[in-house]
């Protein structure tokens, strides 16, 4: 190319280094102002996947916690002590955590009005529950779980 172009214009052949340059620096500039587009797309695709991947693995550590049948109301509930160990020494809820973390990441894969609406019903239904269950818990744990409660934050570990 720079033989020809020497060969072609030899009066401009003195600016070929700043011409080479501002042609490339366009050139890529107009790829990325091409791509920027499918680069944001593909962020929300790998965020997306990371935090429901994340989240659904968080559920799934948070219910290794209890037994499944009775979570399920399949067995009576035998459960008489106070769980504060695995995921339960961060959060208080880590199923709803799990489940935060899980629909955030939905709706980066799936941005849309239906999936907004989802999340924020999601979340007002996340914070009702958590609210009813701290109560409940309180009740039945009575000053361990107000002490717990005092230790470890409710819905996002360290934050919330």
């Amino acid at each position: 190319m720079k033989n020809y172009f020497s060969k072609t214009w030899p009066t401009l052949f003195a600016y070929y280094r700043i011409l080479y340059n501002i042609i490339a620096i366009l050139g890529l500039g107009i790829l990325l102002v091409h791509s920027l587009p499918k680069a944001a797309q593909a962020l929300n695709i790998y965020l997306g996947m990371t935090l429901s991947v994340t989240g659904f693995i968080l559920i799934i550590l948070a219910f290794r916690a209890f037994n499944l049948r009775e979570f399920l109301g399949l067995e009576p509930e035998k459960q008489t002590t106070l769980v504060v160990s695995g995921m339960y020494r961060y959060v208080r809820h880590p199923l709803y955590f799990g489940t935060i973390i899980f629909i955030a990441g939905l709706y980066l894969l799936f941005p849309s009005s239906n999936m907004l609406t989802i999340l924020i019903i999601s979340y007002a239904y996340i914070w009702i529950g958590s609210r009813l269950e701290e109560q409940k818990l309180r009740e039945r744990y009575g000053e361990s779980y107000l002490k717990y409660s005092q230790q470890v934050k409710s819905l996002i570990p360290y934050v919330y």
